[in-house]
């Protein structure tokens, strides 16, 4: 029995495969009614109006993955944005809108959308797009994708690309600086990553000097030197993590270190001292450099019988003198043969210049051994100590400008030698009369020096050795004193890498005094002067 429903076409039941024709045409033809319901010609859309829009009815896209430029299918990856040119996206899915259906690259973390480039609507399941990597920033990340259907209706893939920007290293490229063989070097080859992501540290080309290691962790370059010729040692440090790498290349200089006498270091210098003569040599690869230098020349010999002290050894001071590479020969100015039996009554022998690097210090004047018992001659640098008869001269260096130590004069009548102001040993003073009367002792030269407002400290500059250090006074080959008590010598002043010398011999082979020479004793003639000391020079720098 027929449905009259069905006869009078008025709601009528669906049955069977067929569908309802409803109403169709363009957006120009709607008419705006609610509750109408229409087919949209233009869009291909079922749509209703709802009384205020007309919505269209559809299903929503979905994204199930994506490859970038090329690779493997995934849900997320790493973007580099430090790689120039476009990214190639392509994107995998359902219900895509062929027609005019749209991509951006939404920023989780604020910001701009990343727009694409291109877009290539290849079927209903596939999307090509291409992208500017730039665009893409690491303060913003992660990016979603959504990808929109004509409809409105979207589809968004979370956190999809991560940017990845690259560790960016702490040192510029270049060279780091000089490393020299034997001596502890480090070096920053480290970086840092936006991300806090772990690095590990390689060379990826090139080669560290001999002795250096590149520690995996922290990038810090460290180790000793070894055998390594001068010259540049060029290298590319990796940064990587597990989203990528960054890399940069530097160099390091290896430098030859001069050479020449004893070297030690104090604090950040490195201190050559000569006690002999031979050469200090700065090779090429050293170049020009400023240098402390500290010269001091031998004390005078005592003399026979007189009773005068000699004269300590001339000092300089040369703070930051300017000298490139080349060899400088250093000459070591010996001590003074003291006065002894059983050679006839009379002065010493005047202690030796010593020289180097464009400077000299005077060496000791001798110890008289004549009568009548005069002072002893003056030490110290610009002037050698004067013979018992004189006062000795202090003529100025010329052509130098450097800090110059000296002593003052010997005393009499069994005065002391001079002592400060004098950085060079003072003279030792003179033995008076017949039976027991003593010379006085030389005078000390202090272990500081001031120029030009700046005070420099010996000990502190050279290190301890330098001068022993007595009621804050350093001995710098001081002069002898003079002695006139019967078989009793004089005591010499000390070297500079010594105290206190010991006493003038009395027989000819007892021991030498060092630094200025011991003063004769009586005329029986039995007495002897001691031996000025020997100098020396002390130079150091700084790497």
């Amino acid at each position: 029995m027929a449905d009259s429903r069905d006869i009078l076409g008025k709601n009528r039941k669906f049955t069977g495969t067929g569908g309802i024709k409803v109403p169709s045409g363009t957006e120009a033809q709607r008419v705006n009614e609610a509750g109408t319901f229409r087919f949209n010609t233009d869009t291909n859309l079922a749509e209703y109006y709802d009384g205020t829009d007309w919505k269209p009815i559809d299903a929503p896209p979905t994204i199930t993955g994506f490859t970038l430029d090329g690779g493997a299918s995934v849900t997320s990856t790493v973007i580099d944005n430090t790689a120039s040119g476009d990214a190639t996206i392509v994107i995998s899915g359902s219900n895509f809108d062929v027609t005019s259906g749209t991509v951006v690259f939404e920023p989780e973390g604020g910001g701009s959308d990343v727009t694409t480039q291109t877009i290539t609507r290849t079927n209903s399941s596939s999307f090509t797009v291409t992208v500017t990597r730039t665009d893409f920033l690491e303060a913003n990340d992660p990016y979603a994708i959504k990808l929109t259907n004509g409809s409105g209706l979207a589809a968004t893939l979370a956190s999809a690309l991560d940017v990845n920007a690259a560790p960016a290293f702490v040192e510029a490229a270049g060279n780091l600086g000089n490393a020299y063989n034997t001596i502890s070097a480090t070096f920053d080859g480290s970086a840092t990553d936006a991300d806090g992501d772990t690095i590990t540290y390689s060379i990826s080309a090139g080669a560290l000097p001999s002795g250096l290691s590149i520690n995996s962790s922290t990038g810090s370059i460290t180790g000793t030197p070894s055998g390594n010729s001068a010259g540049d040692f060029t290298f590319t440090v990796q940064a990587a993590t597990n989203k990528g790498n960054g890399t940069r290349e530097f160099t390091i200089t290896i430098v030859e270190l001069p050479s020449g006498g004893s070297i030690t270091t104090v604090g950040d210098y490195r201190v050559h001292t000569f006690t002999s003569s031979t050469d200090f040599v700065v090779p090429a690869s050293f170049g020009t450099k400023n240098y402390d230098i500290l010269l001091v020349a031998g004390g005078g010999g005592g003399g026979l019988n007189g009773g005068s002290g000699a004269g300590g050894g001339g000092l300089i001071l040369r703070p930051t003198l300017s000298k490139t590479t080349g060899t400088y020969s250093i000459v070591i100015g010996a001590g003074g043969a003291g006065r002894k039996v059983p050679q006839a009554i009379g002065p010493g022998v005047a202690g030796n210049n010593t020289t180097g690097l464009g400077l000299t210090a005077i060496g000791g004047g001798e110890g008289d051994g004549a009568s009548p018992f005069e002072a002893g001659g003056n030490g110290g640098s610009g002037g050698g100590g004067g013979t018992g008869r004189s006062t000795g001269t202090q003529p100025s260096q010329s052509g130098d400008s450097g800090t110059y130590g000296y002593g003052n004069n010997g005393g009499q009548n069994s005065a002391a030698g001079g002592s400060p102001p004098g950085y060079g040993g003072g003279g030792g003073g003179a033995g008076v009369g017949d039976t027991s009367c003593d010379g006085g002792a030389g005078g000390d030269g202090l272990n500081q020096v001031s120029q030009s407002g700046t005070t420099y400290n010996f000990a502190t500059m050279f290190g301890t050795g330098v001068g022993e250090i007595l009621s804050g006074q350093a001995w710098f080959a001081g002069g002898g004193a003079g002695n006139h008590n019967s078989d009793v010598a004089g005591k010499g002043g000390g070297t500079a890498l010594s105290p206190v010398g010991a006493s003038g011999g009395i027989v000819p082979d007892s021991p030498n005094n060092t630094g200025g020479g011991g003063g004769g004793i009586n005329s029986s003639g039995t007495g002897a002067g001691g031996n000025g000391g020997s100098g020396v020079v002390i130079i150091r720098y700084q790497l």
